[in-house]
């Protein structure tokens, strides 16, 4: 994940690619997931709690932090034009698909808006 310049009132305080793969479509109690938000948080639990990792799994400098990882669920949300993602990521390949997120600091709130990575 690489940190942004400062904007005026939005800013882009993140960036990150991850491969969302079979491991990150279940909870840590086994159970499936049902958004890509919810992959999104157990692939960030699975680089930085877990140590487990997919191919394209960056590190980021701030879903280390568990407090931060819990407000994944609240604050994502799929770009524009990017719905089918919510089909890609569960009726893929156990490879997974690669996604970016980007992480905004929108007037004091954090929105994390997903993508499909390009390339």
């Amino acid at each position: 994940m690489t940190l942004a310049a400062p904007l005026a009132a939005q800013q882009m305080i993140a960036e990150c690619d991850a491969r969302l793969g079979a491991q990150d479509r279940v909870n840590s109690r086994g159970q499936p997931l049902g958004s890509v938000c919810a992959v999104v948080q157990q692939d960030r639990a699975n680089v930085h709690r877990f140590g487990k990792r997919d191919g394209l799994d960056l590190s980021d400098p701030l879903f280390g932090d568990p407090k931060m990882r819990k407000r994944i669920m609240e604050s994502c949300r799929l770009a524009p034009g990017y719905a089918y993602l919510q089909e890609s990521v569960f009726n893929g390949t156990g490879h997974g698909i690669v996604v970016r997120g980007r992480v905004f600091n929108r007037n004091g709130t954090l929105e994390i808006v997903v993508s499909e990575r390009a390339g």
